[in-house]
């Protein structure tokens, strides 16, 4: 065999390897990106809950919620949005509806604290929180009410995500691979503060944008079919070329585990209506109500209301004592009375 046939045969093998090379690479990626699709695939099926939250405040203080969800029982049962704990909790009823199967939920409680946390701001579902403040004088009442439900951080941590749902275009394509560097990155975040990965900014950065770039490489949709939603093993894959170690894939797999549930559950809300329908003692006089009905003020809104900072409902209200304030006006008549007769008697 000559010398050039054995050039031509060398060349020819090394093509097939990096052909094959350049097809394992792809597959990785492309398992990356929908991988994440399957995860968040509920985009394409979204239901619908409302979710109705009554609140009452006595004059002696106390608040007694009623809290209402009424949807499709995939949606209404998961933990996008979780009715607090009580033990004046109604059981879920199934309705149908128009032949559609939904339920609804119902929960009652009476608060006495002033304060109260429902769920924690940093919770995987919408973390939400009450205060309330009496505030008595002579002749006066004020109550001041506030309900804040925390802001998912959306606008900030993921801003293709962000745009994609105030465009009202929701191609998973635009957004998804920006979402999983996010929660790469605050996967590797947590290792560090837990001291399970070196605190190494600049080499954890370049992990992170070796994701990013890798994304870049594909080009166009693969089937569904080729999804193996195994982040540890495409972890391990794509972190190869920087000779991590082999714990480090299934350490960092775990550490995005609660950041992805929350970006679910955030994306789980978004086809959620929100109505707050709050009745307060005495004369509403300062409030960002969107709407009153008769002596009932009401909010209606939804994740677009979350996704960026907190939301906060707030309302105060006044019941004037006008006993007292007759007792007082009535007590500076006849004092201003009888300065001006001894004033006249001085005179004379």
């Amino acid at each position: 065999m000559s010398l050039h046939v054995v050039k031509l045969l060398l060349l020819y093998i090394a093509l097939q390897l990096y052909k094959k090379y350049f097809e394992v690479l792809i597959f990785i990626l492309v398992n990356i990106r929908l991988s994440i699709l399957s995860l968040l695939i509920a985009l394409i099926s979204l239901s619908c809950v409302e979710n109705v939250i009554s609140i009452r405040i006595h004059p002696d203080g106390q608040s007694v919620f009623k809290f209402y969800s009424y949807g499709d029982s995939l949606d209404i049962f998961d933990d996008d949005f979780i009715h607090p704990h009580t033990t004046i909790t109604q059981k879920p009823k199934r309705i149908l509806d128009n032949d559609n199967e939904n339920w609804e939920q119902t929960t009652e409680m009476i608060l006495e604290d002033s304060i109260y946390v429902f769920r924690i701001e940093d919770s995987l579902s919408l973390g939400y929180k009450y205060w309330k403040d009496i505030s008595v004088s002579f002749f006066k009442t004020e109550y001041d009410f506030k309900l804040t439900f925390s802001g998912r951080m959306i606008k900030t941590d993921y801003p293709k995500l962000y745009s994609a749902i105030t465009s009202e275009n929701l191609d998973s394509i635009n957004w998804a691979p920006e979402a999983f560097t996010v929660l790469m990155k605050k996967g590797l975040n947590d290792l560090v503060q837990k001291s399970l990965f070196e605190n190494n900014i600049i080499f954890n950065d370049r992990l992170v944008n070796h994701v990013s770039n890798s994304f870049a490489k594909i080009d166009s949709e693969q089937v569904l079919d080729r999804i193996k939603n195994d982040k540890a093993k495409i972890l391990s894959e794509l972190l190869h070329p920087f000779k991590v170690k082999k714990t480090l894939p299934i350490l960092l797999s775990d550490a995005m585990n609660p950041h992805e549930k929350k970006l679910r559950n955030t994306i789980g809300l978004l086809n959620d209506r929100f109505t707050i329908k709050m009745l307060m003692p005495g004369q509403p006089f300062l409030t960002n109500a969107t709407g009153i009905n008769k002596d009932t003020l009401v909010w209606d809104f939804g994740i677009d209301s979350l996704l960026h900072n907190d939301y906060e409902i707030r309302a105060k209200s006044i019941i004037y004592d006008f006993e007292r304030l007759q007792k007082l006006i009535l007590g500076i008549t006849i004092f201003l009375l009888l300065v001006f007769i001894i004033m006249r008697i001085a005179l004379q």
